[in-house]
């Protein structure tokens, strides 16, 4: 969808896919600063756990006339009902939605959730394209799926903490011990201090930022250590359904 013209927010819907049958989903998308203003929220969705064990959290994702996609962030999940506000610096694009390994992940899986539409009754005219993009068939940190139950010292903890741990893994995995090891030590320690933040009682969005922090500079170590190393990001991608 083109919203170059838009001059009030406009509300788009989310139709799910046969991953989440029950599911519901909408966002009112608002121009601001230059930029789009995007707040999306959901109904009757299954934890990512649900899909599969690769799977740990949804994950929002721009993607562009010419297929590039752009991680948005996190679709913060509470029981059933899912949230999440972030910007788009592009004014044409559409947006899924997909189950990951963790949020920071910098391609989108082949398990889409959700594909964005015109709401019905929309007075909206502009102009829609028909556009692919590029999904993995494994996702990023999809080797890594354990079904061991969940450790004790860790029970109760934020997923987040679960998704930095995996993130870790993965770095370490694609050599970032090795090719970007200040990096990775930034990654595990961060994720060190979010742990003394719950331990200390400190306030839950100080934990939640050290936590997102962690994980983002892991798949930073992970992606510096591919670059480096020449290895393949992942495993063959597959095209998407459209936007």
């Amino acid at each position: 969808m083109d919203f170059s013209h838009l001059a009030r927010p406009t509300t788009i819907v989310f139709r799910y896919t046969t991953l989440v049958r029950d599911a519901a989903g909408q966002a009112e998308i608002e121009p601001f600063r230059g930029n789009l203003k995007i707040h999306g929220v959901f109904s009757n969705l299954p934890p990512a756990r649900h899909l599969g064990l690769p799977f740990l959290t949804y994950t929002l994702w721009q993607v562009t006339a010419d297929g590039r996609t752009t991680n948005l962030g996190e679709v913060e999940l509470t029981g059933g009902a899912g949230e999440i506000s972030t910007k788009a610096r592009s004014s044409r694009f559409g947006l899924i939605v997909t189950a990951e390994s963790y949020f920071a992940v910098s391609q989108p899986s082949s398990h889409v959730a959700f594909e964005s539409d015109v709401a019905p009754g929309s007075s909206a005219n502009s102009p829609l394209t028909l556009a692919h993009c590029e999904l993995l068939r494994t996702p990023i940190g999809a080797e890594f799926a354990a079904s061991d139950p969940p450790d004790p010292k860790t029970a109760g903890q934020p997923l987040l903490f679960e998704e930095a741990r995996l993130a870790l893994a993965v770095a370490r995995a694609a050599g970032a011990a090795e090719y970007a090891p200040e990096t990775l030590e930034t990654a595990g320690q961060t994720l060190k201090i979010a742990g003394n933040l719950l331990a200390q009682g400190a306030k839950p969005a100080d934990v939640h930022d050290a936590a997102m922090e962690a994980v983002l500079i892991a798949e930073d170590a992970r992606v510096l250590a591919v670059a480096r190393h020449g290895r393949p990001q992942a495993a063959p991608a597959v095209p998407s359904p459209p936007p």
